[in-house]
C-alpha cells in the first residue's frame, strides 16, 4: 500500500530503508566508543557512509519524480562509493597488516573515491554512468540502462569487497576453540553485503529494482556490534597480537625467505634507534652491517638457533639473548625466520657483580684463614714472651715498693731500667700485632717509589743496631723504581736487615742488591748475610710459622718475616729464602715486585 506526501510516497520499503539508516547511526555512534581499538574507526565510518547510503536511497525510492529519484540515486554513491572504501581499510587493520595509525592506505583510495562519485554527479554530461533510467509503475523503483563508468566503479568495489573478505577469511586459520564463534560470525558479516548487492546488479531481486545492500551492510555492522558485545571488543582474534607484540619488552624481528625486513616492532625500532618506515622491506645485512657475519650463520637456518651476542652501534654495550625460529609455510618450505631479542644486560651485570663479590668474599675468607692460622702459631711463641715480659714487672714492682718502705734504693735504678725494657718488649709486640692488621684491612694506594730512599730511612732507623752490632752494609750505587707503598717497603726491608745483622756472623756482613726478571718486567730485591745458613727443613718454616729458629744469640717473637710476607703479598709479589747451610755463607732473602 502506497502513501503519497507531497512528490513522495511512504510504504513498508520506505520506512524499512528509513529504519536501516536510523540503525546505522545508533551503531557507528556504540562503535565510536570503542575508536582506539585497531580498525574500529573505519568501522565506525562504514556504518555512518551505510546509513548515508540508506537516507538517500530511501528518499530515492520514495520519490515519485524521476528527475528527484535520478537526483537522490546521485548523492547515495557518497555511501556506495566509501562504504566498501572503509569495509576494506578496515579489514586491513583487523588482519593487522597495518600497524601504525598513518594515513596513506587510505589517501589514495579516498582521492580515487572523489572521483568515481564526480563521474556519477556529472552523468548529465556524459551518460557514461547510466545511459537512461525509468520508473517500474508497479515496484516505483528505478530501472537503469547502465553504460562503462557503471561497471569501473562495480569493479573498484567489488574488488575491495572481495580483498576485505579474504583479509577476514584468512583468519579462520588462526581461531581457538575461544574465537572460532566470533570468527565464523565475521565470516557471514562479510557475506551478508555482497550477496545483497549481487542480487541487486544482477537482477534476481525478488522486488525488482530495490537495493537490498545497504540493508545488508546495517546486518554485517549488526554482527560485528554483537561480537564486540559478547567476546568483549575485537582484541579477540588477531588484534590482540598488535597490542600483544607491541607491549612485549622484548624486540621482536620478522624476514622472509629473501632476509629483507617483514615486521618489527616498538622494542625492536628503540633497540635500533630507528623508525618503522626505515627498516621494512630492506635486506637485514643493510640494517645491521656490523654484524653480517653473525647473521650469515643464523638467517635461513632451518633449525631453531640461541645465542647470545653484545651490541655494538647502540649508546652503551648491551648483552641480548637471541632466539630465532624459522617458520615454514604449508609445503614446508623455510619462508621466514622470527628473531626475538631479550635484554639481559641488568642479569649479566648482576652476575659479574655476584661473581666479582664471590671472589673477594673467597679471598677475604682465605686471608682469614690464613689469619687464624697465623694467630694460633703466634699465640705459642708470642704468649711466653708477654707473659715473661708483663709477669717480671710485678715482683720488680713489689721489690720497688719494699725498697721504698725500708727507705734504701740500692737496687732501684736497675729494677727502673727491667721494667722499662720489659714493656717496650711488650709494646714492641702490640705495634707489630697492629701492623699486621692494618696491611691485611688496608687498601693499597701504589705510587712511583725510588728504592735508594727507601734504603736511606731504613738505615737511619737501624743506626744505633748498626752500631751496636757493627755490622758492614754493602750496596748497589743506583736502584730502579717501582710502584709501590713506600711505607710497607720500609717495614720490609727493615725486618730483613735486622735479621741480617742479628743472625750475620761477626762481625755481620750484609749485602744488598736486585736482579731483573722477565724481560725486566719484575725486579728481585735480595738481601745476603755471612752467618752459618738455614737448613732446607726450617727455611719452609720462616714465612709461615711464627718460630725462632735460633735463641741464644738473638731474642725475637718470631712475627717479622710473616708480616714481611703479608706485605709483599699485598703488593702483588713474593717472598723466598736460599741458603746452602754453609757457615759463612749465611742466607739470601729476597721478595719480587712488578715494576709497574
Amino acid at each position: 500500500m502506497l502513501t503519497e506526501s507531497g512528490t513522495y510516497l511512504i510504504d513498508l520499503l520506505s520506512i524499512f530503508l528509513a529504519f536501516t539508516a536510523f540503525g546505522g547511526i545508533m551503531i557507528s555512534l556504540y562503535m565510536y566508543q570503542y575508536k582506539e581499538s585497531p580498525g574500529m574507526k573505519y568501522l565506525t565510518l562504514m556504518q555512518l557512509s551505510t546509513a548515508t547510503w540508506a537516507i538517500f536511497y530511501c528518499l530515492e525510492y520514495s520519490a515519485t519524480a524521476l528527475e528527484a529519484k535520478l537526483f537522490w540515486s546521485k548523492l547515495s554513491y557518497l555511501g556506495i562509493v566509501f562504504t566498501p572504501v572503509c569495509f576494506y581499510l578496515f579489514s586491513k587493520h583487523f588482519k593487522s597488516e597495518i600497524r601504525d595509525a598513518s594515513p596513506k592506505p587510505g589517501t589514495g583510495l579516498f582521492f580515487t573515491s572523489i572521483i568515481l562519485i564526480a563521474l556519477v554527479l556529472t552523468n548529465d554530461i556524459h551518460h557514461l554512468h547510466w545511459r537512461e533510467a525509468a520508473i517500474d509503475p508497479e515496484n516505483n523503483t528505478t530501472i537503469y540502462r547502465y553504460g562503462p563508468f557503471f561497471w569501473i566503479i562495480f569493479i573498484y568495489i567489488y574488488t575491495l569487497l572481495t580483498l576485505s573478505v579474504i583479509n577476514i577469511l584468512s583468519l579462520i586459520k588462526q581461531a581457538t576453540r575461544q574465537t572460532d564463534h566470533a570468527a565464523w560470525l565475521i565470516i557471514i558479516a562479510c557475506i551478508v553485503p555482497v550477496t545483497g548487492n549481487i542480487i541487486y546488479v544482477f537482477k534476481i531481486n525478488p522486488i525488482p529494482g530495490f537495493d537490498w545492500t545497504p540493508a545488508c551492510f546495517l546486518v554485517s555492522g549488526a554482527i560485528l556490534a554483537y561480537i564486540n558485545i559478547r567476546f568483549g571488543a575485537f582484541e579477540l582474534i588477531p588484534l590482540a597480537r598488535n597490542k600483544l607484540i607491541n607491549i612485549m619488552e622484548d624486540a621482536v624481528l620478522l624476514i622472509d625467505h629473501q632476509q629483507r625486513i617483514a615486521d618489527v616492532n616498538e622494542s625492536m625500532l628503540n633497540l635500533l634507534n630507528t623508525e618503522h618506515k626505515n627498516l621494512i622491506g630492506r635486506k637485514i645485512t643493510e640494517v645491521l652491517p656490523h654484524r653480517e657475519e653473525e647473521i650469515s650463520r643464523v638467517v635461513l637456518s632451518p633449525k631453531p638457533i640461541r645465542a647470545e651476542i653484545i651490541t655494538e652501534k647502540t649508546p652503551e654495550k648491551r648483552h641480548l639473548d637471541m632466539r630465532m625460529t624459522p617458520l615454514f609455510d604449508h609445503n614446508d618450505l623455510l619462508s621466514g625466520q622470527l628473531f626475538v631479542l631479550r635484554d639481559i644486560t641488568q642479569r649479566i651485570r648482576n652476575e659479574e657483580k655476584i661473581l666479582l663479590s664471590n671472589q673477594q668474599l673467597k679471598k677475604e675468607i682465605e686471608e682469614n684463614a690464613r689469619l687464624i692460622a697465623d694467630l694460633n702459631a703466634y699465640a705459642h711463641t708470642v704468649a711466653h714472651d708477654l707473659k715473661d715480659s708483663i709477669g717480671a714487672v710485678i715482683p720488680l714492682t713489689e721489690l720497688i715498693e719494699a725498697e721504698i718502705r725500708n727507705k734504701q734504693y740500692n737496687n732501684a735504678l736497675e729494677v727502673t731500667k727491667v721494667i722499662c725494657a720489659s714493656a717496650e718488649k711488650t709494646l714492641y709486640v702490640i705495634n707489630e700485632l697492629l701492623t699486621m692488621s692494618t696491611i691485611r684491612q688496608q687498601d693499597v694506594q701504589l705510587v712511583p717509589v725510588a728504592m735508594e730512599q727507601v734504603i736511606s730511612e731504613c738505615e737511619k732507623r737501624l743506626q744505633a743496631s748498626i752500631r751496636q752490632h757493627q755490622a758492614v752494609i754493602l750496596k748497589p750505587e743506583k736502584w730502579p723504581s717501582v710502584n709501590s707503598h713506600p711505607g710497607w717497603l720500609e717495614e720490609v726491608w727493615i725486618n730483613y736487615m735486622s735479621n741480617a745483622m742479628k743472625y750475620g756472623g761477626t762481625p755481620p756482613v750484609v749485602e744488598l742488591g736486585f736482579d731483573s726478571l722477565d724481560d725486566d718486567s719484575r725486579i728481585k730485591f735480595w738481601i745476603k748475610d755471612n752467618g752459618e745458613g738455614i737448613v732446607p727443613e726450617d727455611q719452609e718454616k720462616l714465612f709461615t710459622r711464627f718460630v725462632r729458629l735460633e735463641t741464644t744469640r738473638a731474642q725475637g717473637n718470631g712475627l717479622g718475616l710473616p708480616i714481611v710476607r703479608r706485605i709483599v703479598e699485598k703488593l702483588g709479589g713474593e717472598v723466598g729464602v736460599s741458603s746452602q747451610a754453609i757457615p759463612g755463607e749465611g742466607c739470601r732473602f729476597y721478595f719480587i715486585l712488578s715494576v709497574n
